[in-house]
């Protein structure tokens, strides 16, 4: 399967439909931003529920060790370090691990986390491996004698990346993660498959607010019965919009799912 353009709608189109459906052609319930915006997290939901968007991003490595995750990205994949750029990575890539409870400071110089390899707890004191340095650093030293200055590792905490110190040794840090890399605009970046969806649930959220502007007008009870028949027809089991959309790019094979990375990591953000 070879997605074009043609396989693909823009948020314009998605919008020209919802207004139609809500009563609010003329903007007068809600902003454009605001339906643009729910358009945008209806497909950071899929992207969660399906992992369809595979990217990576690369980032220069700050003084302070932290890097922004991208918006709309939620699982990261891998992390790698390199030297260079993005078309030449250099001879020397370096894998980066990720660990549990490790927050490092604003500085970039000193971190928490549970387990630093120098605690005085008798647990991990008990392990044979485990020694204390009299540097900066306190080492765990495996068979090869490779110390903790020599790990790199990573800790993630409300979309922040933390990298251990050792990783000052590189230029760049590399993010592999899914979910949509980017602000959706008049760029056609939502499969057809997602279409319905799409409009479903941006159609269910703005009714929320036009609802709530007609208590106690005629127009009250039907709205709500729209809202009632939109919310059914969304989150019907099997057959409902936003299921028929996971299924759709779940039975994709291999190949599909490439080509739809492929045209997606093409578009000029």
């Amino acid at each position: 399967m070879n997605f074009t353009r043609q396989s693909f709608v823009t948020s314009n189109e998605i919008l020209a439909d919802v207004l139609k459906v809500v009563g609010d052609v003329e903007l007068r319930f809600n902003s454009k931003g605001y339906y643009v915006s729910q358009i945008q997290q209806a497909l950071e939901e899929l992207s969660f529920d399906t992992f369809f968007d595979e990217r990576n991003e690369s980032f220069d490595i700050s003084s302070n060790l932290r890097v922004e995750l991208p918006k709309g990205a939620f699982n990261i994949k891998q992390v790698y370090l390199f030297r260079g750029d993005d078309c030449n990575f250099g001879s020397q890539s370096q894998i980066v691990y990720h660990k549990r409870n490790f927050i490092n400071d604003g500085s970039g110089n000193n971190y928490v986390a549970r387990d630093k390899y120098n605690n005085d707890d008798p647990f991990y004191r008990s392990r044979n491996h485990s020694v204390h340095d009299a540097g900066h650093h306190s080492s765990q030293h495996n068979n090869n004698g490779h110390g903790i200055n020599n790990l790199f590792f990573y800790g993630i905490q409300q979309g922040v990346v933390m990298l251990s110190d050792s990783c000052r040794k590189f230029e760049k840090v590399m993010i592999v993660f899914n979910g949509m890399g980017a602000d959706i605009g008049d760029m056609p970046v939502i499969p057809n498959f997602f279409r319905q969806a799409v409009k479903d649930f941006v159609s269910r959220a703005a009714l929320d607010s036009i609802i709530s502007a007609s208590i106690g007008t005629p127009l009250f009870n039907q709205w709500q019965a729209v809202q009632n028949t939109i919310s059914v027809r969304l989150e019907k089991p099997y057959d409902g919009s936003w299921a028929k959309a996971e299924h759709r790019l779940k039975v994709l094979d291999n190949k599909h799912r490439e080509d739809l990375k492929e045209y997606l990591s093409s578009m000029d953000y």
